[in-house]
Order: structure tokens, then sequence, then C-alpha cells
């Protein structure tokens, strides 16, 4: 075992997490019922994400649509936190680039409440059909160009 895995394992378990490992060396652990993957990639030991996934089901083409807008505006807005579709299923991320994998013990919580959060504020806009939140009160602007590829 990697020793920044033995040391992630040992602060889960003295802050009262049940951590397991998994057959890829992947840290699973629940919190308030949610289910956490904390992932490390092997060719980018800086590289780090923390994943909720399967967090809602996605029955239909109207709501993969609905979904897709209600993500965009939340990627845009809340920190850290990322969401995106895999398959049928809606995921939540949270990715880190730290000159030591061990420091995720530093930031796990905080990187928990933002997935916690970012689930949240997805699945209450899903409830309500609502993309933008406060947002969508405000008309929409007029499209425009940006810009125009030359001949």
């Amino acid at each position: 075992m990697q020793a920044h895995i033995q040391t992630l394992m040992d602060y889960f378990e003295a802050e009262g997490f049940r951590a397991e490992l998994d057959e890829d060396g992947d840290i699973r652990f629940k919190y308030e019922g949610l289910a956490f993957v904390l992932c490390f990639d092997a060719t980018d030991p800086a590289f780090g994400k923390l994943i909720l996934a399967n967090v809602w089901q996605i029955d239909s083409p109207a709501e993969l649509a609905l979904a897709l807008a209600v993500l965009d505006n939340l990627n845009r807005k809340v920190k850290m936190a990322k969401g995106h579709t895999q398959g049928d299923q809606v995921w939540f991320t949270v990715e880190l680039l730290l000159e030591e994998p061990s420091g995720w013990t530093a930031h796990v919580q905080r990187c928990i409440r933002a997935l916690a959060h970012a689930l949240s504020l997805f699945a209450a806009r899903m409830r309500e059909g609502d993309v933008g939140g406060a947002d969508a009160a405000r008309p929409a602007p007029a499209p425009r160009i940006v810009s125009r590829a030359q001949n």
C-alpha cells in the first residue's frame, strides 16, 4: 500500500469514517448517507478526485436536457464541485492537484460539503424544473457571435 493511502485511511478512521479500499486502490466511504470515492491517478501522483457517483437517474431525453442545463449552471456557480452525466446518471466530483496526495486530509471535509451542496442544489432545481435558480427570472440576453473564422 502506498504511504499516502495509509495516511488517508488513518485519517478517515480518526475522523470516524468507515473507509475501505476497493480492488483498484480507491478509498470508499459514506458520509450522511452519501457514498464517496477518493481516487488517485497512478501516472500523475499530484492528481486526485473525490467522486459522488450515481446521485440522479435520468429517465428521459427531456430530463437529460434539463439535467445538462442545471449542471451547466451549477458548474459556473458552485466552488470546487463539478457535475456531469455518465450514461444515464449524474455524478459530482472535486478534482485537486496537491504536491502530496496525503494533503487531502486538509481538504476532504470541505470537498465533501461542496459535493453535498452541489447535489442539494441540483436536486432542488431538477424537482422544480428550474435551470438557473434566481437567475431564471432575468431575461436571457440576445445571442451574439463572439468570434468569426476569417477566410
